[in-house]
């Protein structure tokens, strides 16, 4: 096959049957004998270069073992480069017998003899034998030698029938592919299974020509045949035939100019002289070869450009989502992204619209938090047409109270006092036991919202600081004990202070208002006295055979209840959460810059502190820029060539 060098795509190729026709063998004198590329696809890579020629011989490794594709494709050099041409020849045949016994080092293959006898692992592999000829007078061209299509083997392998014509389908199907169909003289014209192949897959015929080799080996009588093939008469081609004659090691010996010259006297005998001399010879087919690429170069720049800009799209957004490359300045980079990460931070308390990610976070923990106190408060047993609930509130009330709760605490704190006056002392111990509970999920809220805050500081630590681990790890560590110290410094505020001034003060509000209210409101509810025995666990002395309280108490007592529970968790449920906001959140936003500031030694060096060290990028990320760069450039050139076109 035959190929324009591109590093955007396959772009264009030529493939051959049998052998590489006389070209092969020609250009440059590789040395490449017949038969020598039936096991395996090779590649023959030509480069015009100043230096002198040169060849080196790579192995491209796609497949693995039952014909899988590697991951990633690995190219890798198979010895030291070539500077005779007759060496070529047995570095192919070494190459090609690494490729056909994977299982060993190519190494293996590369010096010693060469056990003829001994059996190959495979018959045949997709894997790829690499020729790179450089040389002044190379032209800069890609081949790619296909093994000749066969239908049966000695031992009847249909695999290896199989697996050939795959071979054969995958590169000769590309639409960017030029394809030279290539016929021995030796061999039935009818039976080319190439030709038919070539016709499925260029239905237009517009990439697809054929070459006739060994010329010299037909036999008398048999010339006419050939003649009408190269004439269009038979077997017709599109681009149609072409016949070149196949050099001798001798001739090729003697020379580029002096080799040309035995063919193209061969071309001038009695035989060949009356036929079009446009279609025999090398040169002549190479300057056909020459003008189909020029025309399948046309019909795919667009395309190509397209492909570019794509690339170039592909590229330049790769490179924009990486972190910029470091300023060689370690303090300033540092405080720069030290910079951007507190006021990440800052917004996120900020809940500003483009940073809302934490607030959501935190947001079911406080939620959840208030659902749990609400659910605290009691449940009246007293009335018949709704509880002492709000109505449709949805929730599962932790404890019922009974108007035999009620009285039995009335009669027990009462003494000497007459009826119509409610003692307090029954009113504290209801609230308190209304309250008990409430401690436990205040501090769940608070660890909640801890843990979350934690989580969403280490996913901004790994995306600011992403191309420096080693700061990275310094940053967590940092942000991690001052998380911890004000985590600590809440929870001792939510101990000390909010919840004691629930549970331990007795029962009181300079909300007067909104107490009064809610009690006049409870007060107004339908009455129907219940004597069901309840859950409330009786912890109260209580006096023999005690007599029941006027219902009116009983009345007045759960109505002040409810209220003042009403107006405590409603107050408890906003002290909780904005506590949590000022001693932990607020305040280690308030802290945080001044504290990785002291500990990085931003401000005042630290001795302990390398910024040099913590600074270095990370390998991977710095790697990947230089490869995108390259990209970049290379296809931003690619994009200025093909304007100079289209």
């Amino acid at each position: 096959m035959f190929r324009i060098p591109n590093s955007l795509s396959d772009s264009l190729y030529a493939s051959t049957d049998e052998q590489l026709l006389d070209l092969r063998n020609r250009l440059e004198a590789s040395g490449m004998a017949d038969g020598t590329c039936t096991r395996c696809p090779m590649e023959l890579r030509l480069k015009k270069t100043a230096e002198s020629w040169s060849c080196l011989i790579k192995i491209r490794w796609v497949y693995q073992a039952e014909n899988k594709r590697f991951d990633s494709v690995r190219e890798e050099a198979f010895g030291e480069p070539i500077t005779d041409s007759c060496d070529v020849e047995d570095r192919v045949r070494r190459a090609q017998k690494a490729v056909l016994n994977p299982s060993k080092s190519s190494l293996t293959f590369l010096h010693g003899e060469l056990a003829k006898d001994e059996a190959n692992e495979l018959k045949f592999s997709r894997n790829i034998v690499c020729i790179e000829v450089k040389g002044r007078s190379c032209p800069n061209l890609s081949l790619m030698d296909l093994p000749g299509i066969i239908r049966h083997t000695e031992d009847d392998d249909s695999k290896l029938v199989q697996l050939i014509l795959e071979t054969v389908d995958h590169y000769i199907s590309k639409k960017n592919a030029i394809i030279i169909a290539t016929i021995t003289c030796k061999d039935d014209v009818e039976n080319q299974e190439i030709v038919k192949k070539a016709r499925d897959h260029d239905k237009e015929g517009i990439r697809t020509l054929g070459v006739l080799t060994k010329p010299d080996t037909i036999e008398p009588g048999c010339y006419e045949k050939y003649f009408k093939i190269i004439r269009g008469h038979s077997h017709p081609l599109r681009l149609g035939y072409y016949a070149v004659r196949n050099l001798t090691q001798a001739e090729l010996l003697k020379g580029d100019k002096s080799a040309r010259k035995f063919e193209s006297s061969f071309f001038q005998s009695l035989h060949w002289k009356d036929l079009p001399q446009e279609r025999l010879g090398v040169p002549n087919l190479t300057r056909q070869l020459s003008n189909l690429l020029i025309a399948a170069i046309k019909r795919q720049l667009p395309g190509i450009k397209k492909e570019v800009v794509i690339k170039l799209r592909e590229v330049t957004d790769r490179l924009n989502s990486l972190p910029p490359p470091s300023s060689g300045q370690p303090r300033f980079e540092a405080n720069k992204l030290v910079g951007a990460f507190v006021r990440r931070v800052e917004s996120a308390m900020e809940v500003e619209t483009s940073n809302m990610h934490l607030w959501h976070q935190i947001q079911p923990h406080i939620q959840k938090f208030c659902k749990r106190i609400r659910e605290t408060r009691p449940n009246f047993k007293i009335d018949t047409a709704a509880n002492a609930n709000d109505p449709n509130d949805g929730l599962i009330l932790s404890r019922t109270i009974t108007r035999e709760n009620i009285s039995e605490l009335i009669q027990t704190y009462r003494g000497r006092q007459i009826d119509g006056i409610i003692p307090y002392q029954a009113f504290r111990k209801l609230v308190a036991e209304c309250q008990k509970d409430w401690a436990h999920p205040a501090i769940a809220c608070l660890s909640g919202i801890a843990d979350e805050f934690l989580e969403y500081l280490d996913a901004e630590i790994r995306v600011i600081f992403a191309p420096y681990p080693l700061l990275a790890s310094k940053i967590s560590n940092t942000v991690r004990q001052l998380h911890g110290e004000l985590h600590m410094a809440a929870r001792a505020r939510l101990e000390d202070m909010i919840i004691p001034m629930e549970i331990k003060l007795p029962p009181y509000t300079w909300n007067q208002h909104y107490l009064i209210s809610n009690r006049d409101h409870f007060r107004k509810q339908p009455v129907q006295i219940s004597q069901t025995e309840t859950s409330f666990n009786r912890r109260y002395p209580q006096p023999v055979a005690p007599p029941i309280a006027p219902h009116d108490d009983i009345r007045e007592l759960a109505a002040m209840i409810r209220a003042y529970i009403k107006v405590s968790h409603k107050r408890f449920s906003d002290n909780v959460p904005l506590t949590i906001d000022l001693v932990f959140l607020h305040k280690f936003t308030e802290q945080l810059h001044d504290h990785l500031a002291k500990h990085l030694g931003l401000v005042d060096r630290k001795e302990d502190v390398d910024l040099e060290v913590l600074m270095e990028e990370d390998k991977e990320i710095a790697t990947e820029r230089k490869i995108l760069s390259a990209k970049h450039e290379c296809f931003t050139k690619a994009l200025e060539e093909l304007d100079r076109f289209l």
